[in-house]
């Protein structure tokens, strides 16, 4: 768990920390996967201290309290392990996995909706609407969530394009943006590397950056708005619902900013349907 320890290295900026405080750390840094899991008073009782010296301990390290310093770090955690890690880690649920993971989807929505700052992605949309040209740059399963931003987008009239693998055409894309113009990174997990190298070449070219993710990252350091999602599943596979259910409130914020326009591509993709006899009549 050498990453973590690093992690809160950095957030303690050289800092000495009380002697409860650091009980409390202490067994983040020693069992990161277990602590992620516990509550306040669990974690409490297992550093010997009170319930309030967990919290300050989560404030020492940045966080309003330990449910969002607990979030990060249970990311972080699953981000350290392999999919063949997470998949023998997990028992078999004793509901059925099918129950489960429904069930767990549910809680993700719930916690994001708890948890996420509506200001955010009104700005996140705000940054969207500016842009003359977008790019969507998502990897793997995550691109479902930037399949969604860049189809309704496209859809709105405006001009946004999802690029899912590094290469030439990307490169050529990113030729193509200039100051103003946004990248939006969606990438959860164990988010490939590439994605961030690109961020940082778009952010030096002035290019605004919007990140959906699911803890905070080289990529939502560059980011200019970054909309922090949960992502976790029951199995090896992390959940995307949180993120997708993002990418509509974040589409329905855009719809909105711009009616008329809005209305005028929505009225001209029907039109255009029609002719081509897309749509099977219901």
């Amino acid at each position: 768990m050498s990453q973590i320890a690093e992690w809160f290295d950095g957030l303690a900026l050289g800092r000495k920390p009380s002697p409860g405080i650091e009980a409390v750390l202490t067994i983040m840094r020693t069992d990161a996967g277990r602590a992620s899991f516990m509550s306040t008073q669990e974690l409490a009782s297992r550093a010997n201290v009170n319930v309030a010296t967990v919290v300050r301990a989560a404030q020492f390290l940045g966080f309003s309290g330990w449910s969002a310093l607990k979030s990060e770090l249970r990311h972080r955690y699953l981000a350290s392990l392999t999919a063949e890690k997470l998949l023998t880690e997990r028992a078999v649920p004793a509901g059925g996995v099918v129950e489960s993971s429904l069930a767990n989807d549910l809680h993700n929505v719930t916690l994001l909706a708890e948890s996420i700052d509506p200001d955010r992605i009104t700005r996140a949309a705000a940054i969207v609407a500016a842009a003359d040209r977008i790019i969507v740059l998502a990897t793997g399963s995550y691109a479902a969530a930037g399949f969604q931003l860049a189809h309704v987008g496209q859809w709105m009239g405006r001009d946004i394009e999802l690029h899912t693998a590094s290469g030439t055409a990307l490169v050529n894309r990113l030729l193509s943006l200039g100051p103003g113009d946004c990248l939006v990174s969606c990438n959860l997990w164990r988010a490939s590397k590439f994605v961030l190298d690109v961020v940082r070449v778009a952010a030096k070219r002035g290019i605004r950056i919007v990140a959906i993710a699911d803890r905070q990252t080289g990529i939502t350091d560059l980011a200019e708005e970054a909309l922090l999602v949960p992502s976790e599943g029951v199995t090896f596979m992390p959940s995307t619902v949180a993120a997708v259910a993002t990418v509509q409130a974040l589409l329905a914020e855009l719809s909105a900013i711009d009616p008329t326009r809005t209305m005028a591509a929505l009225r001209g993709a029907e039109e255009l349907w029609s002719d081509l006899d897309l749509v099977d009549p219901a």
